[in-house]
């Protein structure tokens, strides 16, 4: 519960409601012994409405309820009674300032809403007090003046009651309603056992708490949280406040929480107003990772920082962490690019330019058997930086989401030969079935090439093509006798820049191939997936099959 303007705080009614009850009993002695004294019966009498008083406090204290308005209008209505049923003039007249006092104090705890019938009836019951020894012409204007004092003295009160209750409001509103988690805190014993360290010579504090956890634990179980907003119930997942107030329990701190606490007990130590920490390794109550940015502020009275007031903002910065890490992975694997892409066009451009070279340099030395073979080289590392090339155009264009492809008839089978035997006439091609399907024949032979490529440089030393029919698809199958990937790493390898294990002996790749085919398969209405059957690695692209019975014209 939070105070609001109709209420103070339990603690401080209760500590009035122990002054007004040790008043009313000195009261009540003081009439007991001034009679007994005097030997005036009537003043004895007088002790008896201070004791009822004092009764009905302790009985209150007694049931551990304290509420201060009661006890204020008793003492006002006993002082009343007694003034007419106890005549004593002169006491009278002296109850009157106490009398008043009682009724400007009791401004603070009448609801706001019954502020001016309180002030008013307040003032009526001191005007008729005073009014019981006769009514000339001075008693009306004491009894006037007096109630008049009396119901200024209560307006002003009030009024400065409903401005300082506006100011909590507003402080509690912005409290509140605050986008950041904000914790009230205690850190009054932390500071008392520092203090004690520091006394016992621990002169290097930062080392002793990073070399004794069990110390920071300790000392952490002394903080104790007094308040809490509504972000802190979001950002630690607590289904009620309850649980994140009092102190915290040492078991509850993953050592990223208690490392945190480090600098918070460092700068109260230091006479610090505010420190900054990065909580890494949080925890909130469900179990979930959480890292935030932590800023710890003791505000300054008189001069004096109070740590009984600690104020904790805690900013989460989870998200924020897990996109620079994945920014920073992304620059990683960007430079890793390329320096790649530079490897891979640099050797067949370093082939090319060479062979050119020593051809044009050549001057008749070189037979047609040789030439022939030279220009072959050249025309298959050309070929080789041509499909870099068109990975890295096909990516970019999918990427803008303007990659367009044909939908003509196209045999797999023929294909699927003509490719494989460019790359390597020893890989055989076997066909089960001769699909035609719908689809851009140039995209089609640049999946085949890429899923063939990536057989000879990742899989087994044997490998080969299935041709065949899967209902209305057409299937072409890349098989090869490696062993079978991971879990993680069958869906990493059609990730951007990403490769497996390579064979030795084989050049790096880009990382773009199985990435490029399986959008171009998909693009075109199919597919292209991993498998492994316990004896072979299979790379196996679906497109849509026509059906034998429809002629395309």
């Amino acid at each position: 519960m939070h105070p609001t303007n109709d209420h103070l705080p339990f603690a401080i009614e209760r500590s009035l409601v122990q002054l007004a009850t040790l008043l009313a009993a000195v009261a009540a002695i003081l009439f007991v012994t001034a009679g007994l004294l005097n030997g005036d019966w009537i003043t004895v009498a007088r002790a008896t409405g201070p004791t009822l008083v004092a009764i009905a406090g302790a009985a209150m204290l007694r049931r551990h309820t304290a509420h201060v308005l009661p006890i204020l209008l008793s003492i006002s209505f006993v002082i009343a009674a007694q003034n007419y049923l106890l005549p004593i003039e002169a006491l009278t007249h002296l109850a009157i300032l106490p009398l008043a006092i009682v009724g400007i104090i009791g401004t603070l705890f009448v609801p706001q809403r019954l502020a001016i019938v309180y002030i008013v009836g307040y003032s009526i019951l001191i005007f008729v007090s005073l009014l019981r020894w006769g009514a000339d012409d001075v008693l009306y204007l004491q009894a006037t003046t007096a109630s008049m004092s009396v119901a200024l003295g209560a307006t002003l009160l009030a009024w400065v009651r409903r401005e300082f209750g506006r100011r909590e409001e507003r402080y509690r509103n912005l409290f509140e309603h605050a986008p950041i988690s904000l914790w009230k805190e205690d850190f009054t014993a932390v500071g008392e056992e520092l203090s004690i360290l520091t006394s016992q010579g621990v002169s290097n504090l930062e080392g002793y708490l990073r070399a004794n956890p069990e110390e920071v634990r300790r000392l952490a179980a002394l903080v104790t949280v007094t308040d809490v907003n509504g972000a802190a119930l979001l950002l630690t997942e607590a289904p009620d406040r309850d649980l994140l107030l009092g102190n915290f329990r040492m078991d509850t701190f993953s050592r990223g929480a208690l490392e945190s606490f480090i600098p918070q007990f460092l700068a109260a130590a230091d006479g610090k107003e505010k420190v900054s920490v990065e909580l890494k390794g949080g925890l909130t109550m469900t179990g979930r990772p959480i890292e935030a940015l932590l800023v710890w502020s003791a505000p300054a009275v008189d001069g004096e920082r109070d740590l009984s007031n600690v104020t904790v903002a805690i900013v989460d910065v989870t998200r924020q962490r897990e996109a620079e890490r994945k920014l920073q992975d992304l620059v990683d694997s960007q430079s890793q690019f390329v320096a790649t892409i530079s490897h891979e066009l640099r050797t067949p451009l370093t082939a090319v330019v060479g062979i050119a070279e020593e051809l044009r340099d050549a001057d008749g030395s070189i037979d047609e058997t040789e030439r022939a073979e030279l220009l072959g080289l050249v025309a298959d590392q050309s070929l080789e930086v041509s499909r870099i090339v068109e990975d890295l155009l096909v990516a970019a264009r999918a990427d803008a989401g303007n990659l367009i492809v044909e939908s003509t008839p196209v045999d797999l089978s023929l294909e699927a030969e003509a490719v494989t035997h460019a790359i390597d006439p020893d890989i055989p091609v076997e066909v089960n079935g001769h699909p035609e399907v719908l689809a851009d024949p140039h995209r089609v032979r640049q999946i085949i090439r890429n899923m063939v490529t990536n057989a000879r440089r990742y899989g087994g030393p044997n490998a080969r093509v299935v041709i065949d029919t899967d209902g209305s698809n057409g299937v072409l199958e890349v098989r090869d006798d490696g062993e079978p990937l991971t879990v993680a790493s069958r869906a990493a390898i059609f990730e951007p820049y990403t490769r497996a294990r390579q064979r030795k002996g084989t050049s790096a790749s880009v990382g773009l191939g199985l990435t490029v085919s399986r959008r171009l398969a998909r693009h075109m209405g199919g597919d292209l997936a991993y498998d492994h059957d316990g004896h072979e690695t299979i790379f196996r692209m679906t497109l849509v099959a026509i059906p034998a019975t429809v002629t395309v014209s």
